[in-house]
């Protein structure tokens, strides 16, 4: 009667190990998945604005800060940042080599459109850029394609907070 004990709680303990270990493994990998979008592209610099949203923030001495997120596929990040007009520029890079200077243009229509607008990729510091601005906070679904490369992102679930107070304390002035 002992010896099947013994083995029958053997076995539950492997099973139970390997059941954690498993858990442990998938919790660390996705950890290293999300700390590796930081650096994706090559990119250095970025903090996590808000993990759970994937929004990250860059801050530079001298320069006002910017916010991207890596889109799920991997394929393309989005960028916004504040001018110092107090406009937003976007930029959604690609994560495909180009040569320096091309660009690839194709006419699109959308559905919400009804006649066909020119739309541009260029190639900024080796990979393909598409670019947008904004007199205001951005707060629409961005959605664009060029050939194969095709981005959407819902600007409206982002917080600009960081970008606005670090715009407002760049123009304040002391009276």
């Amino acid at each position: 009667m002992a010896k099947p004990l013994i083995f029958i709680t053997g076995f539950l303990m492997l099973c139970i190990i390997t059941f954690a270990s498993w858990k442990t493994f998938e919790t660390l990998s996705h950890f290293n998945d999300k700390n590796n979008e930081l650096s994706f592209m090559g990119s250095s610099g970025w903090q996590w604005h808000n993990k759970s949203q994937g929004l990250q923030i860059k801050r530079v001495d001298g320069y006002l800060p910017a916010l991207r997120k890596v889109s799920k596929s991997k394929e393309y990040a989005s960028l916004i940042t504040i001018t110092e007009s107090g406009s937003y520029r976007g930029f959604v890079f690609f994560d495909q080599d180009c040569e320096e200077g091309a660009i690839v243009s194709e006419k699109v229509t959308y559905a919400d459109t009804k006649s066909p607008q020119i739309e541009v990729l260029h190639c900024l510091h080796g990979k393909l850029v598409y670019m947008k601005n904004w007199p205001a906070v951005p707060s629409e679904r961005w959605r664009g394609r060029v050939g194969n490369f095709e981005f959407n992102e819902a600007l409206n679930e982002w917080d600009f907070t960081p970008l606005q107070k670090a715009y407002l304390k760049s123009v304040a002035e002391l009276i």
